[in-house]
């Protein structure tokens, strides 16, 4: 059951709440001031918040809780439609602490803090008593302690998501490299039985000039493509069809040089 104002005051006059002033006090809630913004381990008067950052944040407030009551921090309207998220624990019987929580930016703007205008609020439950109150590692924390080190637990993670990526990326460069290729050989075909149907008039010789100039010019733009966009594993192949392509058209060039009589 949430307590209500009178008897968060009375909690207040009892030091359940210490540091607290009387006028802070809502319906079935406390409206905690706040003391300080801790990000990278550093402790900071105010903070700006971009898209997707983080802070933790500790209140003026201290905690010292009975065996029969516990304690939730709850963010408040306001903050929550600014485009904040607040993590907190809860805090069991017997904690003394100062208040701490986390905050988060998941709106798209930049949000600007102080320690001038409260974020959080901290509501108190009755419970049955308990036999064993907290004795946990974050007991009688009044200065922060700073942030566990959470890069062995997502190593793995982190690693599989980084080669999924450049498999992605991989596989782009595939697609795109291989459309091109696609294009060119089609084209290729497409020109060479357009050339062939309507250069008969050249004779033999300039049909096979024409030829092997076409087949060069698009080899060598096929080993281009391979040599921008292809992967590294490909670009000795790339550089081979290059050379094809400048070789066709190196010897279609020659070819053209000599006398028609060379092909009778």
């Amino acid at each position: 059951m949430l307590l209500g104002d009178s008897d968060i005051k009375k909690l207040i006059s009892d030091g359940v709440l210490r540091g607290a002033e009387q006028g802070n006090v809502g319906p079935v809630s406390y409206d905690l001031r706040t003391h300080s913004f801790y990000k990278d381990n550093k402790r900071l008067g105010e903070i700006t918040l971009n898209p997707g950052d983080s802070a933790f944040v500790s209140s003026i407030e201290d905690i010292y809780l009975p065996n029969d009551i516990a304690a939730r921090v709850l963010i408040k309207n306001s903050r929550l439609r600014q485009g904040l998220t607040l993590d907190a624990p809860l805090y069991f019987p017997g904690h003394k602490t100062k208040v701490f929580f986390r905050i988060t930016n998941v709106s798209s703007d930049s949000i600007d803090l102080d320690t001038g205008k409260g974020i959080a609020q901290i509501a108190f439950e009755q419970v049955d008593k308990v036999q064993k109150p907290y004795q946990g590692a974050f007991s009688d924390e009044f200065d922060f302690q700073g942030l566990g080190d959470y890069s062995n637990i997502y190593k793995d993670e982190i690693k599989e998501l980084e080669q999924k990526k450049d498999e992605l990326k991989s596989m782009e460069r595939r697609v795109y490299a291989n459309t091109l290729t696609l294009m060119a050989v089609f084209a290729a075909i497409f020109t060479l039985v357009n050339i062939n149907a309507n250069a008969l008039s050249v004779g033999s010789a300039g049909m096979v000039v024409i030829n092997l100039m076409v087949l060069g010019g698009f080899f060598s733009f096929a080993g281009v493509i391979g040599l921008i966009v292809g992967e590294s594993s490909s670009k000795v192949r790339s550089g081979i069809v290059l050379g094809i392509g400048l070789a066709l058209v190196l010897f279609g060039g020659l070819l053209s040089l000599l006398p028609s009589a060379c092909f009778a």
